[in-house]
C-alpha cells in the first residue's frame, strides 16, 4: 500500500531541494563511533532498523526522522522520546498512557543501563508506533510497532537488588555455669560465675545475653528438656535479680541435643550439665 500522498510530495520536496544526503546516510550513522552509554548505543541501532524499515516503504520523511534520532543517539547524548503532540495525537487516551508509562520507566535509576536494549527497544518502537498512527491507514503496521513496545517496555526495568543477608551476631563472651545431676539450682561456684557475668555485662554492654540449658543423657529426652528449661530460667531469673535487663536476655534450651562432651545415652557427664552464657553484639 503506499503511503500518504502529503508523505510522498514531502519526501520528492527534500530530494528536489537537494536535502543533505546525510539526513538518509543509514549506513553511515550505523558506523558512526557512540562515546555513550550502552543505552545510546542501543537507542543508535534500534532508531537505524526504524529508518530501514521506512526507507524500504520509500517515506524518507520518516526515513530522515528516525536517522537523525540515530545520530543524536550516535553523539552519546539519548534523545527523548517522541510526545504524541509531535504526532497530533494529543488527544488519544492510550498514546498518553503509552508515552507516560515508557518516560517513567526510562527515569528509574539502572533502568536503561541495566536493560539497555529492552529500553531502546521500547523507545524506538513507540515512536514508530506514534508514526504510524499519525499515518493511520496501515493496521498491521500499527500493530506491529505498538506490539513491539507492549513487549518490551515490562523488560525496561533495573536488575533487582539482592537484599544482604544480616550479619551473624559476634560473640564477644563467653561463660559456661554447671549444675548437679538432675537439678537446677545454682551452686555455690556458679553463683560465682554469675557475679563475673553482671560486672562484664555493665562494662561491655552487649546487645543481646545468650542464655542456654542443657543437660546431659541421663534420663529420657522429653525429661532433659524439661530440665534444660528450668535451668535456664534459674540462670536468667538471677541475671535479671543482679540488674541484667531482661529485654537483653534470649533463652534457649536444648534439653540433651548439644553435648559438650558428646556420650552415649544414660552417661553422666558434669561438663553436659550446663547453661552457656553468651554477650553477642
Amino acid at each position: 500500500m503506499k503511503k500518504f500522498m502529503t508523505r510522498a510530495i514531502a519526501g520528492a520536496a527534500l530530494l528536489s531541494l537537494g536535502a543533505c544526503a546525510s539526513n538518509w546516510d543509514i549506513d553511515g550513522v550505523a558506523a558512526m563511533s557512540n562515546p555513550g552509554d550502552a543505552f545510546t548505543k542501543a537507542l543508535q541501532t534500534r532508531y537505524l532498523e526504524r529508518a530501514r524499515f521506512e526507507k524500504g516503504e520509500s517515506d524518507w520523511y520518516d526515513v530522515d526522522f528516525f536517522t537523525q534520532k540515530a545520530r543524536q543517539a550516535a553523539s552519546g547524548i539519548a534523545p527523548a522520546p517522541q510526545h504524541p503532540t509531535d504526532r497530533g495525537l494529543a488527544g488519544r487516551a492510550d498514546v498518553k498512557a503509552s508515552h507516560d508509562k515508557l518516560v517513567a520507566a526510562l527515569a528509574v535509576p539502572g533502568a536503561t543501563k541495566d536493560a539497555a536494549d529492552a529500553c531502546a527497544l521500547a523507545q524506538t518502537w513507540h515512536d514508530h508506533w506514534l508514526e504510524q498512527l499519525e499515518e493511520g491507514f496501515q493496521a498491521d503496521h500499527i500493530a506491529e510497532a505498538k506490539n513491539g513496545y507492549d513487549k518490551a517496555i515490562p523488560l525496561c526495568v533495573p536488575k533487582p537488588v539482592m537484599a544482604a543477608a544480616p550479619a551473624s551476631p559476634k560473640i564477644i563472651k563467653q561463660f559456661v555455669v554447671y549444675f548437679d545431676l538432675g537439678k537446677a539450682a545454682l551452686t555455690a561456684a556458679a553463683k560465682k560465675t554469675l557475679v563475673d557475668v553482671v560486672k562484664d555485662e555493665a562494662t561491655l554492654k552487649p546487645a543481646t545475653v545468650y542464655v542456654a540449658g542443657h543437660t546431659d543423657t541421663v534420663g529420657n529426652a522429653k525429661a532433659n528438656e524439661a530440665l534444660s528449661i528450668k535451668r535456664t530460667e534459674t540462670v536468667a531469673k538471677e541475671l535479671a535479680k543482679m540488674g541484667v535487663a531482661t529485654k537483653a536476655l534470649d533463652m534457649k534450651s536444648h534439653g540433651e541435643a548439644k553435648l559438650a562432651m558428646p556420650t552415649k545415652d544414660n552417661v553422666a557427664e558434669a561438663k553436659n550439665r550446663r547453661v552457656e552464657i553468651m554477650f553477642e553484639k
